[in-house]
């Protein structure tokens, strides 16, 4: 007999957070890896969402921080930056790093990327490097990133 599985979504998500705020230390520590590995998918990815001097972008599950790092840069002191994530641990670094590099147009908000905690058509650009693959429904988390856009973007 075959019965149809059945997660709850609370749990699931719980379950996602422990996993993330356990491994938040490793992502912080290989950032000094990762970031240059990936530099230059990032800076495609940030040029395709035309994310540029004084715009206002999300960042979606943001992890440790290291794309968001590219975002407040790219964006200077007239833009703003909201990196998300499902994981409070992770986001404490990604505010470390913005810190240290003497970002103040940044900030940090525990939130599920299927269900942003943001208020909508705020963002003129929202990206997300490498989180939708994780998501149990990476169609509800567009659905959530397409709300928080500006009507035609920017």
């Amino acid at each position: 007999m075959n019965k149809e599985l059945s997660v709850d979504p609370d749990v699931a998500t719980a379950a996602m957070r422990a996993q993330w705020d356990q491994a938040a230390r490793g992502w912080r520590d290989s950032g000094a890896v990762i970031r240059p590995w990936l530099q230059q998918a990032t800076q495609a990815m940030l040029g395709m969402a035309g994310v540029k001097p004084g715009a206002h972008v999300l960042d979606v599950a943001a992890g440790a921080g290291d794309q968001t790092l590219d975002i407040a840069e790219r964006v200077g002191p007239d833009g703003y930056v909201l990196a998300t994530d499902l994981s409070p641990e992770i986001l404490q670094f990604a505010a470390q790093q913005a810190a240290a590099a003497g970002h103040r147009n940044f900030e940090t908000r525990v939130s599920d990327g299927q269900n942003l905690q943001v208020e909508g058509t705020r963002f003129a650009a929202v990206v997300c490097r490498l989180g939708l693959m994780f998501f149990g429904d990476p169609l509800q988390g567009l659905r959530e990133m397409a709300r928080v856009l500006k009507p035609g973007g920017g």
